[in-house]
């Protein structure tokens, strides 16, 4: 298992070379939805818990930690004030299947409420709206193959929907994560959003246009727009969490982005009986020079990171004879947006 996490964790490093972030390659993915968190305590530790996350929240911080639910069922739903008005509801479920493993699935859709529709001959709207569709469904599977190591891999398929227009991709993941002997030492390694491109295709699309210089009288011609393709936002996360005591885990996670400059998040998670708190911080990674003509303002604007701190907080209480967790997360943005929550409550069957 050792040797299965170093061959892992190589390709994992020789992967983030070959895509590495940085502030020129901010904007050049698509399908953004796949980058906002859930689960609360993903959300608190800023992710930094890619080595211990355990169930549904799995599905999304790193697959492997599905393994972590070893009986039983879990399920949970949550919500989320996003920024712009938007909420997001994700729900998912995770059922373990003794020695075979742990299968998992969840989905995340977001709610953009009523836009006003606008046009060219209508710009402050024509009295009509429209609600975009999205959403990210995912499955997944992992499997504990000793007491130290658990290995995951999931799929996923991405919808987005405009109107009559749409872009579907297909995604996987995988991950590791391999807690030390004798050491309270854990590492975790999450590859992200690997797959396909997406791009737009629908009537919406459509346009009609009368050819230049045409006699009076000529029918217009009707084309297609062709969308440009875009790429998945894909990553990399090296995680490390070590517990200083036996109620207190310190965590770090480097991500490399493909498609903004690279991050680092540190975060703690400190548990009381049944209840837990936990905070984290997110700064960039990165060695781009300024370019020249460019304000130091502008480049820490183009250098920085949107957020800032998150906290969060959790309790589990028994419910007849099943336990239910409630918890609680917020994280700040350090300009432009306002800070978002969420609300998550799990039951363990």
């Amino acid at each position: 298992m050792k040797n299965t996490f170093k061959i892992f964790l190589g390709c994992a490093v020789l992967f983030s070379a070959l895509t590495a972030g940085t502030v020129r390659s901010q904007g050049t993915a698509g399908a953004a939805q796949l980058l906002i968190p859930v689960g609360a305590e993903t959300v608190a530790l800023s992710g930094t818990n890619v080595g211990t996350v355990a169930g549904v929240e799995a599905l999304f911080t790193n697959v492997a930690g599905l393994a972590r639910v070893g009986s039983g069922i879990q399920g949970t739903v949550s919500t989320t004030a996003y920024i712009a008005d938007i909420d997001i509801m994700h729900a998912g479920m995770v059922a373990a299947m003794g020695e075979t493993g742990t299968f998992g699935m969840t989905i995340k859709s977001l709610d953009f409420g009523d836009i006003p529709k606008t046009t060219s001959f209508a710009p402050e709207g024509d009295g009509q709206t429209f609600s975009p569709s999205f959403f990210t469904a995912t499955a997944g599977f992992a499997r504990a193959f000793s007491d130290r190591v658990n290995v995951g891999i999931a799929a996923k398929m991405v919808s987005e929907t405009i109107e009559e227009t749409s872009a579907t991709g297909f995604a996987f993941d995988v991950g590791v994560q391999y807690r030390f002997p004798n050491q309270p030492l854990t590492f975790g390694v999450a590859m992200k959003n690997v797959g396909s491109r997406m791009h737009y295709d629908g009537i919406n699309l459509d346009m009609e246009m009368v050819p230049g210089e045409s006699e009076s009288g000529s029918s217009s011609e009707e084309f297609r727009i062709v969308a440009d393709n875009f790429a998945l936002p894909t990553s990399l996360d090296l995680s490390a969490t070590y517990s200083l005591l036996n109620n207190l885990d310190v965590s770090a996670v480097f991500t490399n982005h493909s498609y903004q400059v690279n991050t680092m998040a540190l975060g703690a998670k400190y548990m009381l009986g049944s209840a837990w708190f936990g905070a984290a911080t997110t700064m960039t990674v990165g060695d781009d020079d300024q370019p020249t003509g460019v304000s130091d303002a502008d480049w820490d604007e183009w250098s920085g990171t949107n957020w800032g701190v998150s906290l969060g907080a959790g309790v589990s209480v028994p419910v007849g004879d099943y336990m239910m967790h409630v918890s609680y997360a917020m994280r700040t943005a350090n300009e432009y947006f306002d800070d978002h929550s969420t609300m998550q409550v799990t039951f363990d069957f």
